[in-house]
């Protein structure tokens, strides 16, 4: 599928930003669920503040998807590893041959020494992002986008904050989402699928913006906390994605799944100091 002529080696290197996104554009939709601004901003966010010391930097991630190819790219540049967990391994098994003939082609390597995905549950104990601490390594940028519950990114994070090294950005996606234990939009698009009428909002089930309790968080945990300013904010409002999918877009809109009156805060992103 990726076996296409882009552009030579050197051609590449120097538009580096439109041959990712080329890449992505390839993904058939059920792996390309976030708007081009964001994967772009993840780019420029792992160009500006990861493998700037010379060290082969530790990525993570939670949920794969577009975003992936984005960090094994900066993964493979530094001479580092990607760390992904899901739970979806055909979705992986996908990514990986997309990979393989676009990465792995450009920078003749073996993909498989630079992307470790993990088929599981990312908050278990046992197989979960907690490993890190059992492989005694530091996490340089980490891309939470799992389950979409403040419960499992606060999770996540509790299990991240022992070996992120000073200077790590922790970056999330759908960061707008305020469901406290249960992804009702995502749970009510079942239910529609197989005919069994939508569970209704209580306010118990909503709390803080992700954003907002993650900075929490961070603040709490951390140092030092900077917010970081990102390209996405500057650009999702004319991103070509939300007319593309516009059709899509909308169906999960009157779901909820879709925050369209908060797009500003669907990406956010902070640099921490070490605890």
């Amino acid at each position: 599928m990726y076996d296409f002529y882009f552009a030579d080696e050197k051609q590449i290197e120097c538009r580096q930003e439109d041959w990712l996104l080329w890449i992505k554009r390839l993904l058939p939709r059920w792996c390309n669920s976030i708007p081009d601004s964001e994967y772009l901003a993840i780019i420029h966010a792992l160009e500006k503040n990861v493998g700037t010391n010379g060290e082969s930097p530790t990525l993570v991630e939670t949920g794969c998807g577009a975003s992936t190819l984005a960090l094994l790219n900066s993964a493979i540049r530094g001479g580092g590893v990607l760390y992904t967990w899901d739970m979806n391994n055909l979705k992986a098994s996908y990514l990986r041959g997309v990979a393989c003939e676009t990465l792995g082609r450009h920078y003749g390597c073996d993909v498989n020494k630079h992307w470790k995905f993990v088929g599981y549950n990312s908050t278990s104990r046992e197989a979960g992002v907690s490993m890190l601490q059992e492989l005694k390594l530091k996490v340089n940028f980490c891309f939470l986008d799992s389950e979409h519950t403040l419960s499992t990114v606060l999770e996540e994070l509790n299990a991240l904050a022992p070996v992120l090294a000073s200077g790590a950005v922790v970056a999330i996606d759908d960061a707008n989402y305020q469901y406290k234990t249960r992804n009702l939009a995502y749970i009510n698009m079942i239910r529609r699928k197989v005919g069994l009428a939508p569970i209704d909002e209580k306010d118990d089930d909503l709390g803080n913006c992700f954003y907002v309790e993650v900075e929490k968080f961070l603040v709490e945990t951390f140092t030092r906390v900077e917010k970081l300013k990102d390209t996405y904010k500057d650009e999702y409002q004319n991103d070509i994605f939300w007319e593309y999918f516009a059709t899509d877009r909308s169906s999960m809109s009157s779901l909820g799944m879709e925050k369209i009156g908060m797009l500003e805060h669907r990406f956010d992103s902070w640099k921490i100091c070490s605890i």
